[in-house]
């Protein structure tokens, strides 16, 4: 989208508003200055959308090429037993990686694990937390919870 931008603000500051100046300047009629001015309007969208028409079309060359080099998860279902193997445990990984952090979440917080004494072992275990859960969560949940975290380990 930035090339749009900059080819929108390269018609809509530039040449046109040159043409727009040329005409106020040397048609000296009322009605003529106002068809040219639309003209000109007219004009400036079709480029403005052509702009638009070439970007996505570039966009779209660029997701197919992608999609061309990386193949898709259908792509595994062609090797037979193994690639639906690997199809399991692709779609299988993020409920077991969430399973398994809710879980030590509950030793360590019922108090049934002890991380004190170990600085390597709690600064594993936050860490683990904050990877998996702002994978499964997103950036948005890891930032929500991230101030009540520093503000307990300050407390400690």
């Amino acid at each position: 989208m930035k090339f749009f931008e900059k080819v929108q603000a390269l018609l809509g500051n530039g040449l046109f508003k040159d043409v727009g100046d040329l005409i106020d300047r040397f048609v000296t009629t009322g009605t003529e200055k106002e068809q040219l001015k639309a003209e000109l309007m007219e004009t400036r969208h079709q480029h403005e959308m052509e702009a638009m028409k070439l970007s996505l079309e570039a966009e779209q060359t660029f997701n197919q090429r992608v999609k061309e080099l990386e193949g898709t998860a259908s792509d595994l279902k062609q090797s037979g037993w193994l690639g639906r193997i690997v199809l399991f445990i692709r779609g299988a990984q993020r409920p077991l990686w969430g399973f398994f952090v809710g879980y030590m979440d509950y030793m360590v917080f019922a108090g049934n694990w002890s991380l004190s004494g170990n600085e390597k072992l709690e600064s594993a275990f936050w860490i683990i937390n904050f990877l998996v859960l702002g994978f499964l969560f997103g950036e948005r949940a890891v930032k929500n919870v991230a101030p009540l975290v520093r503000e307990m380990l300050l407390k400690k």
